[in-house]
């Protein structure tokens, strides 16, 4: 299928850690996936309480991008790194499939390509642990 809906996708425990996001059906190579509004919301580090940080893509020492609503999650907050990964995110914004992502599959991306600066980045996706 080479377009996701609201259905394509859902949360389940991931062998990788945690929650993870995996397809609930075929996806063709080339797929956009996530197509609502992403809006995270930027805010000061010391604002967020700290078990809750994993979850937020750092800008700099001070400021990160954050879901809108903690309690409200959107999926794509849930999609785990791999060194190997089957999506990736376009400059505009846009998530598409690297691969063809077969039903039961873990959709994960590549953390690195966050633009994340390299010493607020957590230890297990730092560039030198690849």
């Amino acid at each position: 299928m080479n377009k996701s809906s609201e259905f394509s996708f859902m949360l389940k425990p991931s062998s990788i850690g945690g929650v993870g996001v995996f397809a609930t059906h075929d996806l063709s190579e080339g797929a956009e996936v996530f197509t609502g509004t992403f809006s995270p919301k930027k805010m000061k580090l010391e604002d967020v309480p700290g078990p809750l940080r994993q979850y937020c893509i750092y800008i700099n020492d001070e400021e990160c991008l954050c879901p809108e609503k903690f309690d409200r999650m959107e999926i794509d907050w849930f999609v785990n790194h791999s060194n190997t990964p089957n999506v990736a995110k376009t400059p505009e914004g846009k998530v598409f499939t690297l691969r063809k992502i077969k039903a039961g599959e873990e959709i994960v991306c590549d953390y690195n390509l966050l633009n994340e600066p390299d010493h607020l980045k957590e230890e297990y996706y730092r560039p030198s642990k690849r």
